[in-house]
């Protein structure tokens, strides 16, 4: 007999699930955990002690850069898949960012990068002291940052940094990814684009500007600043141009149409949040403005040019923005930074100014020396990858105009740090930071030129073969691209790591000199191998973690090769650079080292395993100069020695007549007083709260009711007026004063 069994109308039909759905993710899985595992592994034992001018790839053992190729390979075979798998996704550029940002802290006793140290003896000095020294360094003027680190480090009863010195670099590239989430979902592009875009990120990110200092937290309010801007005050409708020629509406031809014509917005409709919060994300962004200036000399220009472009383009609808970020730029550089510019406004403010060229090539070819070849090459393997991803950002949004996609935002976030060039050198390093900002626009329009549709290419099981060449196509070009990167970063991230890396011997050195002073003003003196074609520009300081504690007692004497016939050769035009024997046939002189030591009381003769590393790669001196030196300083009976050690030495006269002339006390905070300052001080708090104030009516308002902003830009314009000549005023009376 049958059994007849019956099942509602409404009750759905369950279809069987297919048991071999999920199995390209779970592969996928498993081949994340094998990159991983021959990735780190080999790891162990590794030390970077004996790199060379390669770097660190040159003692990174082969399994460990099969592992970075197959982390590489999965992550873009995970975007090859019919659906996104989020979970997946965002594990993997989690690992990537852990994995290219721990490399080499996973190795070394201590934080890399010898300015990390520096920037310890600015904390350190702040929180002894409970002030700043505006006369013993340029960055006292932007000391928020360490003051900051410093309240939080006592606050939660913190006296040992070091750990938070070593793993900053991985928490903060981790921190970036937030605000780079938020300006992803404003991005009109498919999952592909936009993974690729966020994995692009922490990977083309090779700058090294992570650690802890000022400039990273810098980047961190600048993407933040960005992400709130772009993400709550675009306009509600966004506008592209018309196309034909205005007034007639005619079509004058395809090139004019693909510049000109109708647009599709490459960003996503704005977000829309009720007004109390808009109102709180104006005053946040104000704070941002604030947070970003008193921190780093960069960034707020990098805040004010992009908020003043995206108004422009009509991406930013808060167009008071600009200037309220410009007053209070000025403000701290004329009030706060008084200390750094009063001797010379012209050469501490615009240095290089003026000259985008000759910057350009001074942060970029100018930094290619005469010493070690292998460092050349990782000089120039950065300027390949700059130049590689620049042509993609072209090549996306050649691809995204033919699709008819507008992206603005995206190519103002490219663009407008090339703009940096005209304020300074900053050092020579100005390229660098260009770069670094440049990275969120970047990102995007690289991503694009392998994913440029707004939506998903469709995957058919069975499609004719151009449909399959479009799917795979991407995917091939991408994976070599990718794979090509990830290599690229780990020759040129970690490609100076035979003089970045930190050794405890070269601390200890300095705690040694410390105590052997008892107290006294410390006059450090080092020996360069630099040919000194400019003495202004000359190196003041070692390679080293010099000043990480005590910072005030110290001061520096260099003690330079001799610089004839070399000098000469680099002074023609073109410059003549030495010969590598000639190079390596200079010589250190003693009778000099000790002149310079009686001339200063308190002297002590520091050498480093750093310091004499960096003059072997970038000055071609012999491998073992500093070898020679110290048998020759040994052996001539006028010196003592402080300390020895495996990675550093320090040495005193045996004979040293007279006491160390005192240091200059630490002036703190100089706000400098001319005869408007006081009215300056009166109006900058009025004038930012009117500004700001103004930018609150205005979210309320509709762009055909701003017209009723006029009161607040009549009470804001004659202030703002006496605030600029009260900046101009304080510049022209207050300039070289002592």
């Amino acid at each position: 007999m049958s059994v007849t069994t019956t099942r509602s109308a409404a009750e759905p039909e369950v279809l069987p699930s297919d048991p071999l759905e999920k199995l390209p993710v779970v592969l996928l899985s498993l081949c994340v955990g094998l990159g991983a595992v021959l990735y780190w592994v080999p790891l162990r034992g590794v030390t970077p002690r004996d790199a060379t001018g390669l770097g660190l790839i040159s003692v990174l053992p082969l399994p460990t850069l099969i592992g970075a190729a197959v982390l590489t390979l999965t992550f873009v075979a995970t975007l090859a898949q019919r659906r996104s798998s989020r979970l997946l996704l965002g594990a993997q550029v989690v690992l990537v960012v852990v994995a290219l940002h721990t490399l080499a802290q996973i190795m070394e006793p201590m934080a890399r990068f010898p300015t990390v140290w520096q920037h310890a003896g600015f904390i350190e000095f702040i929180t002894r002291t409970g002030s700043i020294g505006t006369n013993l360094d340029a960055r006292f003027s932007w000391p928020a940052f360490f003051a900051f680190v410093g309240f939080v480090a006592k606050a939660v009863g913190v006296t040992d940094l070091d750990p938070v010195f070593k793993w900053s670099p991985v928490i903060i590239q981790l921190l970036y990814l937030l605000p780079l989430a938020m300006i992803v979902r404003v991005m009109k592009a498919n999952w592909r684009a936009k993974w690729f875009a966020v994995w692009l990120f922490p990977v083309a990110n090779w700058v090294g500007q992570d650690y802890l200092a000022p400039q990273a937290f810098g980047y961190l309010v600048y993407l933040f600043f960005l992400a709130i801007l772009l993400t709550w005050f675009r306009p509600a409708v966004l506008r592209t141009r018309i196309g034909g020629r205005r007034g007639k509406g005619d079509e004058p031809g395809k090139l004019y149409s693909f510049f000109f014509g109708p647009k599709t917005t490459g960003e996503e409709p704005v977000r829309e949040v009720g007004l109390w919060e808009r109102r709180f994300l104006v005053v946040l962004l104000v704070v941002l403005l604030l947070v970003g200036t008193a921190a780093h000399q960069l960034t707020p220009y990098l805040l004010i040019a992009s908020s003043a472009a995206l108004a422009l383009v009509g991406r930013n609808e808060l167009r008071g923005l600009p200037i309220i970020g410009g007053v209070i730029y000025l403000a701290w550089i004329s009030f706060m930074a008084y200390g750094y510019w009063r001797y010379d406004p012209g050469g501490t403010l615009f240095a290089g100014g003026g000259n985008p060229l000759q910057t350009l090539l001074e942060s970029t070819s100018g930094r290619i020396g005469f010493g070690d070849p292998d460092l050349g090459k990782i000089q120039r393997l950065r300027i390949v990858i700059v130049l590689v991803v620049m042509a993609l950002t072209v090549i996306g949004l050649l691809r995204r105009r033919f699709r008819g996609i507008d992206d603005r935002v995206a190519l103002i976030l490219l663009i407008v740090p090339i703009s940096s060039f005209g304020l300074q050198s900053y050092g020579g390093e100005i390229a660098l930071r260009t770069y670094l900002f440049m990275l969120p626009g970047a990102v995007f329009l690289a991503a694009y030129a392998f994913y440029p549709d707004p939506k998903p290419v469709p995957v058919v099981r069975s499609a004719p073969r151009r449909q399959r060449l479009r799917r795979w196509g991407p995917t091939l070009m991408a994976s070599t691209f990718a794979v090509l990167l990830m290599g690229g970063f780990l020759v040129v991230r970690y490609g100076n790591e035979a003089f970045e890396q930190v050794r405890p011997g070269e601390l200890r050195a300095l705690d040694a000199m410390l105590d052997d002073a008892k107290g006294k003003p410390i006059t450090l003196v080092w020996v360069s191998g630099e040919v000194v074609t400019e003495p202004a520009a000359a190196s003041a300081t070692p390679q080293g973690p010099w000043g990480y504690r005590n910072f005030e007692s110290f001061s520096y004497t260099a003690t330079h090769f001799a610089q004839e016939p070399y000098r000469t050769g680099l002074l023609q035009t073109p410059p003549v650079a030495p010969t590598k024997q000639e190079a390596r046939d200079r010589r250190p002189n003693v009778a000099e080292i000790i002149s310079a030591m009686q001339e200063e009381p308190g002297s002590y003769l520091y050498s480093s395993r750093m310091n004499d590393t960096y003059q072997v790669l970038n000055f071609g001196l012999a491998p073992d100069w500093n070898q020679r030196l110290v048998g020759e300083v040994k052996a001539s009976g006028k010196f003592k020695e402080v300390y020895a050690g495996p990675d550093a030495s320090v040495y005193k006269l045996v004979e040293q007549v007279g006491e160390p002339a005192e240091r200059p006390t630490p002036t703190g905070l100089i706000v400098g007083i001319s005869n408007w300052t006081p009215a300056g001080l009166i109006y900058l708090p009025v004038l930012i709260g009117v500004l700001t104030a103004r930018e609150l009516r205005r979210i309320r308002l509709s762009p055909d009711q701003w017209t009723r902003l006029r009161p607040y830009t009549v009470v804001a314009f004659p202030l703002f007026v006496g605030f600029v000549a009260i900046v101009v005023e304080r510049f022209l009376t207050l300039k070289g004063t002592q």
